[in-house]
């Protein structure tokens, strides 16, 4: 009788645990989203629980969608149903990670773009039972960008002229030709130059002999944030 007893009380317990221990693994929650700037090709890293795997794509399914709540006119990419013309770029989908390489289809045409202070709505379904959404939201950022400073010849003669170069970076790419890097000895503006392939040049020959240290500030735009060199000790002699 107790041999009996055990066995029925046994298999009940272990589908029940299995069961729930399914029925968790289904519910999709987001833990984190990485930070979305306003580039179209960037690399968005979602993380979380219960999304079910897919292979990779370009396109809509039924289970993601970014929306941008704050555009004129509003729009959604990556959600079938929605029927809307910007698509997504999914690298990578596993049970806990999606990885996307940022927005196609009609990205850049109504509007349909990103600016910075944008409310995005980020949705994710499991992609296997359909189950959710985890829906969390999220504030568009600049692109980050990093600025380095180099000077040639260092050290220099009096009067010597002196070429700083300024080169501003990031993982979208550089900011658009044209605009300004600033450079600085202190709170001085020694000079600007455009920036031209992601470079920006300023020459001089009125330094002081002594050790001047030069920044160079990139004041960022809509889409790239601000940046500021490492101070490079240019030395006249």
């Amino acid at each position: 009788m107790t041999k009996l007893i055990l066995k029925r009380c046994f298999l009940p317990l272990f589908a029940i645990a299995e069961a729930a221990s399914w029925a968790v693994a289904q519910t999709p929650v987001i833990t984190s989203v990485s930070k979305i700037s306003t580039q179209q090709y960037q690399t968005i890293v979602i993380t979380g629980s219960g999304f079910g795997t897919h292979k990779a794509y370009t396109g809509d399914s039924d289970y993601i969608s970014l929306e941008d709540q704050t555009a004129i006119p509003g729009w959604q990419a990556g959600y079938l149903p929605y029927n809307d013309t910007v698509t997504l770029i999914v690298q990578e989908w596993t049970n806990t990670k999606i990885v996307l390489g940022g927005f196609s289809g009609a990205w850049g045409t109504y509007n349909y773009t990103l600016a910075i202070g944008d409310s995005e709505q980020v949705e994710v379904w499991n992609a296997q039972t359909g189950d959710g959404p985890a829906t969390v939201y999220t504030t568009i950022v600049a692109e980050a960008t990093t600025a380095t400073l180099t000077s040639s010849p260092n050290p220099s003669t009096d009067g010597e002229a002196v070429t700083f170069t300024a080169s501003v970076t990031s993982k979208a790419g550089p900011p658009p030709d044209g605009e300004t890097v600033s450079f600085m000895a202190g709170t001085i503006v020694l000079g600007t130059g455009p920036l031209s392939g992601g470079s920006a040049i300023f020459i001089t020959s009125k330094l002081k002999v002594g050790t001047t240290p030069v920044t160079a500030v990139y004041g960022g735009d809509s889409d790239f944030g601000g940046s500021k060199s490492k101070p490079v000790k240019q030395v006249v002699q």
